[in-house]
């Protein structure tokens, strides 16, 4: 429940600030599987994610469109693979981390105001839900977290492609990410130099 709970907020982070509210106000529900509440969840992740892809079908656009979906997967990834994705830490557990990561760099950038990390950092902490890296029971190290990036399918031309956000509801992509900055909200979060 956790890990799909994961890809429904961040759909509400990546273009729909109202659905964010919505999981605000109804995610216990959710997680405690009101049937309405779980139906509801469903119905407006499925639409805005049905929307993306429309969109951008063949995912042709250079920046943003189909490729928003990636929101906190480039850090979720590497937590994966360097678990070796043996089924310690689920796909929706990952990414919940890499909302919180997502927004820490994009903070850290100068592209969100802080208030909105916290805002989500909060949201997902209220419902026990992964937030940091120092939230599981395992030990990263930030260089290894950053070769498993580097190895991603979303690198191009040698640089790591994010998806990040001016705001909730307001993810966009860039290649424009310094690697110490990556580095430093990684240490913040509970990796190890």
């Amino acid at each position: 429940m956790v890990a799909g709970y994961a890809e429904i907020v961040k759909s509400g982070l990546i273009g729909q600030e109202s659905l964010f509210a919505w999981c605000e106000k109804h995610g216990a529900a959710v997680l405690s599987r009101d049937p309405e509440a779980l139906a509801e969840a469903v119905r407006q992740a499925c639409a805005f994610k049905a929307g993306v892809v429309a969109a951008d079908e063949r995912e042709e656009q250079k920046t943003d469109g189909r490729a928003l979906l990636n929101l906190g997967h480039t850090f979720g990834h590497a937590l994966e693979a360097e678990l070796g994705y043996d089924g310690r830490l689920l796909h929706g557990e990952a990414v919940s981390i890499g909302l919180t990561l997502a927004f820490s760099l994009s903070v850290k950038l100068g592209f969100c105001p802080q208030e909105d990390l916290i805002r989500v950092t909060n949201h997902l902490e209220s419902l026990h839900m992964p937030a940091h890296i120092s939230d599981l029971p395992h030990r990263f190290r930030i260089t290894d977290l950053m070769a498993h990036m580097q190895r991603d399918k979303k690198m191009q031309d040698g640089r790591l492609s994010f998806v990040l956000a001016h705001g909730i509801g307001k993810a966009f992509t860039t290649r424009d990410v310094p690697a110490e900055a990556v580095r430093e909200v990684l240490l913040a979060d509970g990796a190890t130099p």
